[in-house]
């Protein structure tokens, strides 16, 4: 499939014309990688936007025991490296390349070209980044919503009465 077709069934990019596809994807760059390869780094500026076309990235978290927590594994369609990017911020999480990954990257000087507010391009960009955002926001919604539960009900994360069904498991590495 043409990276142009797939960034159109994305959800959000409703309003992306032909034209706009063709020139968001000529800024990126396609990419196989094997597992392992480490897309962002906790700690650290995240230089490029990435989505996700074929395999998995592992979103996860070395936490202060030293323990590496994952918290999420993005499948195809999903972006990567946003918040970070966005924020001018360090990422909070590293994100690794599972299954023999397929990336397209974003290079920030394009993301920043496609993020000015007064560009129509950059308005129909930021609006399928925002329906990535709001994604995101509502897996961490159903995550946070399940830990309380199990934590007010004193019963392990794995329990089914927890309601982590069609939620991702968080499990330690």
């Amino acid at each position: 499939m043409l990276l142009k077709n797939f960034v159109r069934t994305l959800p959000g990019a409703e309003y992306l014309s032909e034209e706009d596809a063709e020139h968001i994807v000529a800024a990126m760059r396609v990419e196989d990688y094997e597992d392992g390869h480490i897309f962002v780094c906790q700690d650290k500026l995240a230089k490029e936007l990435h989505l996700l076309l074929k395999g998995a990235v592992k979103v996860s978290h070395y936490g202060p025991t030293g323990r590496n927590h994952t918290l999420r594994i993005l499948e195809p369609g999903d972006f990567f490296g946003l918040l970070s990017l966005s924020d001018g911020k360090p990422a909070v999480a590293s994100c690794v390349a599972e299954k023999g990954a397929r990336v397209a990257s974003l290079p920030f000087s394009a993301y920043m070209l496609l993020y000015q507010p007064h560009s129509d391009i950059g308005c129909r960009f930021q609006y399928l980044l925002a329906a990535q955002l709001a994604r995101d926001l509502r897996y961490r919604h159903a995550m946070l919503r399940n830990l309380l539960s199990c934590l007010y009900t004193g019963q392990p994360l794995s329990a089914p009465s927890c309601g982590m069904e069609g939620v991702p498991q968080i499990s330690d590495d």
